[in-house]
């Protein structure tokens, strides 16, 4: 059963979590905002209609949520343009393109063709790439195989050898050489 995520009929079922992952969370995420606000409106105006229904009483007062009863509240509504957007941004950048647009008095869709956070954007995913691309772990590196002639070398110059496989491989060049 498909769950209608907003007025634009895009559909949770629709859209393919493997394929999209980030426009997936984005869609759960603006339909669970969605169904918060949707609550909060109908038990403020249940509120309002007894308020009215019985002006002589006081309202009763309601105990202020402690930090650990509390439920997090959106922070902002998106529309779909705006998750799209979000979507084509790294997770590391989705807070400062949000910002930027809060900032800018715009929606993120808009904000997201504005230069210079292209310009921002482009440069982050370069630093991104860059550490990528450079090993800074203590892997282990790789070894080159050593040729027969530079074992021989070695030998005649009564220099220790690397390993045993290089003793392995200079006692078989001998023993060729013999037959």
């Amino acid at each position: 059963m498909a769950e209608k995520i907003d007025d634009q009929n895009i559909l949770k079922s629709e859209v393919d979590g493997e394929k999209y992952p980030k426009l997936f969370k984005a869609t759960e995420l603006a339909g669970n905002y969605k169904i918060r606000a949707e609550k909060a409106e109908a038990e403020s105006k249940e509120l309002k209609a007894k308020a009215e229904v019985e002006p002589s009483k006081k309202p009763e007062e309601t105990p202020t949520p402690t930090k650990e009863t509390e439920t997090p509240t959106p922070k902002n509504d998106y529309s779909l343009q705006d998750i799209r957007a979000l979507s084509k941004v790294h997770d590391d950048d989705v807070e400062r393109v949000t910002k930027f647009a809060k900032g800018e008095g715009v929606s993120v869709a808009e904000v997201m063709k504005d230069k210079d956070l292209k310009a921002i954007l482009k440069n982050r995913n370069e630093e991104r790439k860059t550490a990528k691309a450079t090993s800074t772990g203590k892997g282990k590196r790789g070894t080159s195989k050593v040729s027969i002639k530079s074992i021989k070398d070695k030998a005649n110059k009564y220099e220790d050898l690397e390993s045993d496989e290089d003793y392995d491989a200079l006692v078989d060049s001998r023993l060729k050489q013999s037959r």
